[in-house]
């Protein structure tokens, strides 16, 4: 027997990710600019190109988390992916507070990703059981 799920819950569910979703997105444009201003001055200077990938893993979580707003699997699918990908990456090369910097730069697109997948998971739940 299906279990049946309460619309207001679920709606409620959706409201809270894509608002949450949209100070991500918030954070990831701040993020893009600061990266990516240090990885234009690297790349001129000739020097190391992690924060160019890191930059690149930011773009693509943010972008990821825009797909999600109206592709919620596909949209979390590449958030979460490439919010672990900044994670290491930020914990590989940073230099002090390692783990601050993993947790700081891929938290919010790996739980708002982690959201929109959950949201995806419970329609996907609901439909199936009509």
């Amino acid at each position: 027997m299906a279990q049946m799920q309460n619309p207001k819950q679920e709606n409620d569910l959706r409201f809270m990710t894509k608002s949450i979703g949209f100070l991500a997105v918030l954070t990831g444009l701040a993020y893009l600019r600061a990266v990516g201003m240090e990885g234009l001055a690297d790349w001129r200077a000739g020097e190391r190109t992690s924060s160019l990938l890191l930059f690149v893993f930011l773009l693509v979580a943010t972008a990821g988390l825009l797909i999600a707003w109206f592709h919620e699997g596909a949209g979390g699918v590449v958030s979460v992916v490439s919010a672990v990908g900044a994670g290491i990456l930020a914990f590989a090369v940073g230099e002090q507070n390692r783990l601050f910097e993993a947790f700081a730069y891929s938290s919010p697109f790996l739980i708002t990703g982690l959201m929109f997948l959950v949201c995806w998971w419970r329609q996907r739940v609901v439909n199936s059981g009509q």
